[in-house]
């Protein structure tokens, strides 16, 4: 079954601006070291992984998601990017592009909702979803028996099966278990008292939060520990996990309001990639780099 690389763009963008030191410039003066460290990621994956298909999605919904009609808290702790970081952002994308990877952004969907549409799109062409990440929550991808979630490089891909072995729960079942425990980090609430392990205890026993919703007077009755105290927080917080659950569940039909982009890899724009790496001030060995990977896709 063809292989279709779903990238997780921004949240390797991110690992590589909070973990290296600005120590990169580009000729305008701005920092680079984002940059630098997502072309190393890309030049790995690209070598490593050879994808015939691969489409990249970056996040350009912060505060204008329609999440933020459901909730207008939500991710209202974030700031938007400053100027240093906006410019770095664009120069991700431009790599990205240069290397023969489509990518695609959304003012109304976030990243993860362009994921799980591209992969719903790479089902119905007969192919499956590789989805190439290091947020877990990107689990509930999986819906083929050939999905994957692979956090790269970290650790191998992880299958439904091995999904459900490593959290506890079904893959489906993840927008359920942040709806119960809350998402501090997207500001989605939970509800007080219920932790993961109460909540995965609760999604072994009940498919979603609407069957949980429908079963308090057996939760209550149940071996769990704190099993009246569970049903009567249920209860007195249901309105507020529908929402949540609106808010984690991931969109599927992103594509319907734009276009898909094709994900059959396009040849690197060789001279177009050193000049990149000599502006962005990469340095000679990334850009070495770069120039041997877009040798090797043609």
């Amino acid at each position: 079954m063809r292989p279709h690389y779903l990238l997780d763009a921004s949240i390797y963008i991110f690992r590589a601006y909070f973990a290296l030191a600005p120590g990169w410039r580009a000729a305008n003066g701005l920092p680079t070291h984002a940059v630098q460290g997502y072309a190393g990621f890309l030049c790995d994956f690209l070598r490593r992984a050879a994808p015939r298909h691969v489409l990249a999605a970056f996040d350009e919904s912060l505060g204008s998601c329609f999440r933020n009609q459901i909730h207008p808290g939500y991710k209202c702790s974030r700031a938007l990017p400053d100027a240093a970081l906006e410019f770095q952002l664009r120069a991700c994308r431009e790599l990205t592009g240069l290397l023969g990877i489509a990518s695609v952004a959304s003012a109304r969907f976030e990243a993860d909702d362009l994921i799980a549409s591209a992969a719903c799109a790479a089902r119905g062409q007969g192919g499956c979803a590789v989805v190439i990440s290091r947020d877990k929550d990107l689990g509930q991808v999986l819906r083929g028996a050939d999905d994957r979630l692979w956090d790269f490089p970290a650790a191998a891909p992880l299958d439904r099966a091995t999904y459900r072995a490593r959290h506890g729960i079904a893959p489906e079942q993840v927008p359920d278990l942040l709806a119960l425990c809350g998402d501090p980090v997207d500001d989605v609430p939970g509800v007080p008292g219920i932790g993961v392990k109460t909540a995965v205890a609760l999604l072994q026993r009940h498919p979603d939060v609407h069957a949980l919703l429908g079963a308090l007077d057996a939760i209550a009755a149940s071996s769990l520990r704190g099993a009246a105290r569970i049903a009567r927080l249920l209860e007195a917080h249901g309105e507020q996990i529908l929402m949540a659950r609106r808010l984690t569940a991931l969109a599927e039909d992103a594509f319907a309001t734009q276009e898909l982009p094709g994900s059959a890899r396009q040849p690197a724009q060789r001279a177009a990639l050193a000049h990149f790496a000599d502006f962005h001030g990469l340095g000679e060995r990334l850009r070495a780099r770069l120039l041997a990977v877009a040798d090797a896709a043609t």
